[in-house]
C-alpha cells in the first residue's frame, strides 16, 4: 500500500488504521493532487551529535564576540548624541512667572522638539538657589538632568557654608541670552539721568536708598557696586522677593532697585518707575533710550546679565558639548530671538568656553565688591 497523506488540515475518509510511519492514506480532496510525506529522520550517531553541539557553540560565541564589536564601535557616536532620556528635567531654582522662569520654557519648549522626548520644568525656588542645585546633585550624571539660572550663579563664589562647591559640582553648558538688569527709580525721584542721581547721591550722602530682592541678591550687590564705583553712599532696603521691593519702589518707601527687565519693561512704558540705565557694555534693543553702565564709564557694571544651562559634574563630554550645540541652534532660532527680545533679553548662541568665562568673569567681580565693602554672605 503505498503511503501517502493529503494536505494538513484534509479530512480522511478511510478507516482511521495507522500505517508504521504513521502516514495515512486520504484520498484527494483538492486539485493540487497527492504529494509525499516526508521521510522519517535518520538518527544521529554519537559523534554527529557531539560535532554538531561544537558548531553550534562556536558560531555562538562568534556571533557574541561581533556583537560587542558592533555595539563598542557604536558607543561614541551615541555619547555624542542626545541621552536617551524618557524626558528631560529642567530645574528653575525660581518661582513660576518671573523672567528666568518663562525664558526656562521657551528654551524647554525647543529642546524638547528637537530630541523628541518630554522637557519637564522643576521650580525648585527658595534658600538662595540651593535647593534647587541640590535636587540637581540627586540625579544621576546621565545627561538627563540640567538646570537653567540667570548670573545670580555667580554670587556662589562669594557666599559661605554651602553644602556643595559651584565650581567643582557643576559644569556650565550654554548661555542662552544675555538678561542686563535696569537701574530704576520712583517716578517722584528728582533726578531724570543717570548722572543726575549720582551728582544727588553724592549730594545727600545716606539720604538715598535702594531696594534688593535679599541680602546677597544680585540686586543688592550691583547697588553696592554703583556705591564704590560712583564714591556714594545709598542705604540699602533688603526685601524678600521681588515683589515687595517693587512695590515698595512705586509706593515711594524706597527711591532705586536694579531689576530685571521683564518685570522693569512694563513698568516704565506706563510711567510706574523710570528708568536711568541698564547694566551692559552697550545700550539694549528693547531699551535703546537707556544707556549703559559702561557709556557712562562704570566699568565693573558693563558686564550683563544672562541666563544659561548647567549640569551636574560627572555628565559626559560628548553629552555636554551635544546639549551645548543644540542649545545654540535652538538660541539662533528667529522665533526664540523675537520671543526673548519680548522679554528684554537678547538670545545668545556660543560655545560652553566662552560661558565658563563669562562666569568667572562674574565671579572675580562679586568677589571683589564683597572684599571691599566688607560683606559677608552665607
Amino acid at each position: 500500500m503505498a503511503r501517502y497523506a493529503n494536505t494538513p488540515g484534509a479530512a480522511c475518509s478511510w478507516p482511521t488504521r495507522r500505517c508504521p510511519h504513521r502516514r495515512l492514506p486520504c484520498r484527494r480532496t483538492h486539485r493540487s493532487g497527492w504529494y509525499k510525506a516526508p521521510r522519517p529522520h535518520k538518527t544521529m550517531t554519537l559523534e554527529e551529535t557531539t560535532m554538531m553541539k561544537q558548531t553550534m557553540r562556536a558560531t555562538l560565541a562568534a556571533l557574541a564576540v561581533a556583537g560587542a564589536l558592533a555595539a563598542q564601535a557604536s558607543q561614541p557616536a551615541a555619547a555624542a548624541d542626545a541621552p536617551h532620556c524618557a524626558a528631560i528635567r529642567l530645574y528653575v531654582p525660581y518661582a513660576a512667572g518671573g523672567g528666568t522662569d518663562v525664558s526656562a520654557r521657551l528654551i524647554g519648549s525647543k529642546l524638547g522638539a528637537e530630541l523628541k522626548i518630554p522637557v519637564i520644568i522643576e521650580n525648585r525656588p527658595g534658600a538662595k538657589s540651593v535647593i534647587a542645585y541640590q535636587a540637581l546633585l540627586r540625579d544621576p550624571p546621565d545627561g538627563c538632568a540640567y538646570l537653567y539660572d540667570n548670573s545670580s550663579h555667580s554670587l556662589q563664589a562669594v557666599y559661605k557654608g554651602l553644602p556643595y562647591d559651584p565650581a567643582k559640582d557643576f559644569r556650565p553648558v550654554a548661555m542662552v541670552a544675555t538678561a542686563p538688569n535696569v537701574f530704576v527709580v520712583n517716578p517722584a525721584f528728582p533726578a531724570k539721568t543717570m548722572k543726575e542721581f549720582i551728582a544727588y547721591a553724592k549730594a545727600h550722602p545716606g539720604k538715598v536708598t535702594y531696594a534688593s530682592f535679599g541680602v546677597g541678591s544680585t540686586s543688592h550687590l550691583s547697588g553696592e557696586v554703583l556705591n564704590s564705583a560712583a564714591g556714594i553712599n545709598m542705604v540699602h532696603v533688603p526685601y524678600r522677593g521681588s515683589a515687595p521691593a517693587v512695590a515698595d519702589l512705586m509706593g515711594g518707601n524706597v527711591q532705586a532697585i536694579f531689576v530685571d527687565p521683564l518685570t522693569a519693561k512694563p513698568l516704565m512704558d506706563t510711567g510706574k518707575v523710570r528708568g536711568l540705565a541698564v547694566i551692559g557694555a552697550q545700550r539694549v534693543p528693547s531699551s535703546p533710550d537707556l544707556p549703559s553702565m559702561g557709556e557712562l564709564g562704570i566699568e565693573d557694571l558693563s558686564v550683563p546679565g544672562w541666563w544659561g544651562v548647567f549640569a551636574r559634574t560627572g555628565v559626559p563630554d560628548a553629552v555636554i558639548q551635544d546639549m551645548s550645540q543644540r542649545l545654540a541652534r535652538i538660541a539662533a532660532d528667529p522665533e526664540v530671538k523675537e520671543k526673548m527680545a519680548a522679554l528684554g533679553a537678547q538670545a545668545y548662541s556660543g560655545t560652553t568656553a566662552d560661558f565658563a568665562a563669562t562666569i568667572a568673569k562674574d565671579a572675580a567681580r562679586w568677589q571683589k565688591v564683597v572684599r571691599e565693602r566688607n560683606l559677608v554672605l552665607e
